[in-house]
């Protein structure tokens, strides 16, 4: 109301000039000074919580959103992502299994490895860079389990409207409720951000210091899942042994609630696992061809180098692992440095589309400590180096965007091959469309080929494995936010991956963990298809996520299932939200309700942070419900969750591995706190 009256007076200025007396003349110069002054003010209030972006590596940018809906709900978590294809530990800060794969993940150069490590670790695709037209401060906190709690913090200051720094940092402890489980970390990220005021050249850069400390266990051992399972009603055995028969029929049983105390169940191992990593990555572009609408010719050089090393301590060197050499404590180390240098051209041809070709030059270096008393004739360490040259092609017609991407490697060892094409846009009105498909080949990652350990079975060479192939389309139709299906079909050949040897007839596999790199050599198919609704009904809303998945194996028998999933994994929660207090407080409350189907779950190695698959033991069917009520003041979101409140009346049989319990009920608090100075 306050613009429309500016905007009345100003048009009502030149009749009243020529209306007025030379006494009200001199008024009407005080008047003008006023209104001068306040387009400046107006100017000021035409900030708005779009003008904060973050852009990415890939070229992408969102702005910042304080909203507070239920994919925020969903993504208040250690990972700060929706992890509805993913299953958590018992404590935060440690790893995931998974539910469900995404093929496009391995749309990549091979790794390090130690891919369970990786979860909330930071590569340079997760790093943004800021500009922001006032000082931004956020900050998450939220509680963990037993001493300790979650703090990220974050700064963002534009120095100049062209050049912006931001500091970021990621602290972290919990205890945890079992044996051996803490974790902490601390990940530090920096990164700076310049454009030019003639808009001609581009200059970000980040550096990132992450350690990772994680205490292992190694699960739960046969004796302690008994009493986790059967907790608080145990069998009442006689002085041989055996269970005691009741007259009825029934056996005798005994109430003891001392193992819901987690800390009383043992641990299989006692040791460490940590990560230690620090990275540099600058990126430079300048335009050297330009008009008044866009660059037409942009070059450009990306510069990265990070290192990582892993140790893993076992102070007692229990034989969990089979047979060691060297004396205790045992001490294993890797070192692992890559470095890339790519130049790159962009060139905007208009009505053709927009092309961008590089040329990346990447090494590699992968240590393992030199084990002394080693019966092992293998090498210690790689050093490897690759020539990659990449296209990219993006074209926008009307309402739909093309974009094309090829990447070819040079030399044949340690490659990555790719061609990948999409299309998205909107079909109909707020119906969207977005289909995709690659085709790529790449090698596994390095610890596959080469790892080194004091544990003598833990020692392998592979320099004869064959290349992941791998064939991908999906297809995405969302309506607004109402609806969204989502479908993808893989085609894998030479799936690799860990397999555990010890042997389960004969009881081995309760006290040892035995993992060899093993190759599919059929081709395996995999299917899955994915549906999210919102269906709003006054101030309630009801929201589901619902994912079918199928694989297709030919195998023999005796042979090995790969790449388990379950076949089923559902999410349905029922929500209440409402502004009160005069609209200056809103509230989301409700229930979540979580349901995977049983599945030969791949379980997690600590000595090699990797997942394992196995066919022995099936998790899953079991329903875990949690609530939660949410508010938003102002740019402060507040959260409070009860997990997995039906804990301790649907029975004791939930796993996120098959020796690792999921979480027990707990409440959990937290906040997202946003500042514009």
């Amino acid at each position: 109301m306050q613009n429309f009256f500016l905007v009345l007076a100003f048009f009502l200025l030149p009749i009243s000039l020529i209306a007025q007396s030379e006494v009200d003349n001199q008024k009407l110069k005080t008047k003008e000074k006023e209104l001068k002054v306040k387009p400046k003010e107006e100017k000021k209030d035409s900030i708005t919580i779009k003008d904060y972006k973050i852009f990415y590596e890939d070229g992408t940018s969102i702005s910042i959103d304080t909203t507070l809906s239920i994919s925020k709900d969903y993504q208040f978590n250690f990972l700060r992502r929706d992890m509805f294809e993913l299953l958590s530990f018992a404590n935060v800060g440690h790893t995931y299994n998974k539910l469900s794969y995404n093929f496009y993940d391995f749309y990549n150069l091979p790794q390090v490895g130690a891919k369970a490590k990786h979860y909330h670790y930071y590569e340079k695709e997760d790093i943004g860079y800021y500009n922001v037209p006032t000082p931004f401060t956020e900050m998450f906190a939220k509680s963990t389990f037993e001493q300790g709690q979650i703090l990220d913090f974050l700064l963002s200051i534009n120095l100049t409207p062209e050049y912006n720094f931001t500091i970021a940092q990621k602290g972290y402890k919990s205890l945890g409720k079992y044996q051996g489980t803490r974790s902490r970390g601390n990940q530090i990220r920096f990164s700076s951000n310049f454009k030019s005021k003639d808009n001609k050249t581009i200059w970000r850069l980040h550096l990132t210091s992450q350690n990772i400390f994680n205490k292992e266990n190694g699960g739960l051992g046969s004796d302690d899942i008994y009493f986790f399972e059967q907790a608080p009603n145990y069998f009442e055995l006689d002085n041989e042994g055996n269970q005691i028969l009741n007259e009825d029929g029934s056996y005798k049983m005994v109430y003891y609630d001392g193992y819901l105390d987690r800390s009383r169940l043992g641990a299989a191992i006692l040791s460490e696992n940590n990560l230690y990593s620090k990275r540099f990555f600058s990126y430079l572009q300048r335009t050297i061809l330009k008009n008044s609408e866009n660059d037409i010719i942009s070059v450009g050089y990306k510069f990265t180098h990070e290192y990582k090393k892993f140790e893993y301590k076992d102070q007692y060197a229990a034989n969990f692992f089979g047979e060691f050499v060297g004396e205790k404590p045992i001490l294993d180390l890797q070192r692992f440095t890559k470095q890339e240098h790519e130049l790159f051209a962009k060139i905007d041809l208009n009505k053709i589309g927009k092309f961008e070709l590089g040329f990346n030059n990447i090494s590699w270096i992968n240590k393992f400590k030199q084990i002394e008393d080693s019966i092992s004739n293998l090498p210690y360490d790689l050093s490897i180096d690759q020539k990659i040259i990449t296209a990219n092609w993006k074209k926008s017609l009307g309402n739909y965007n093309f974009h094309f991407n090829y990447n070819k490697s040079l030399k044949d060892e340690y490659l990555f091959n790719s061609f990948l094409i999409e299309l998205n846009g909107e079909i109909l009105k707020n119906l969207y469309v977005d289909f995709k498909s690659s085709v790529f080949e790449n090698t596994p990652n390095f610890n596959y080929v080469l790892f080194n350990s004091a544990y003598s079975k833990y020692n392998w060479y592979n320099d004869n494995l064959k290349n992941q192939k791998v064939r991908t389309a999906s297809i995405n139709l969302s309506y607004n936010d109402l609806l969204k299906i989502s479908g993808e079909y893989s085609e894998i050949d030479n799936y690799t991956y860990f397999k555990e040897t010890a042997n389960e007839l004969t009881g081995e596999i309760e006290n040892k963990r035995f993992a060899i790199v093993e190759q599919e050599n059929t081709q395996i198919k995999f299917f899955k298809i994915r549906l999210d609704s919102k269906i709003n009904i006054g101030k309630f809303s009801l929201i589901n996520t619902g994912l079918f998945q199928k694989k297709e194996q030919e195998i023999d028998l005796g042979e090995y299932l790969t790449l388990n999933v379950p076949e089923w994994v559902t999410r349905n929660t029922l929500m209440f939200s409402s502004d009160i207090f005069n609209n200056s407080l809103y509230i989301q409350t409700g229930i979540t309700f979580n349901y995977f189907t049983k599945f030969y779950a791949d379980y997690y190695n600590p000595l090699l942070s990797e997942f394992v698959t196995q066919n022995f033991k099936e998790i899953g069917e079991y329903p875990r419900f949690d609530f939660f009520f949410n508010a938003r003041i102002q740019q402060t979101r507040v959260f409070i969750k009860v997990e997995h409140l039906n804990s301790s009346f649907t029975g004791y049989d939930y796993y996120s591995d098959p020796f690792n319990p999921y979480r027990d009920l707990s409440v959990r608090l937290g906040l997202v706190w946003n500042f514009f100075q």
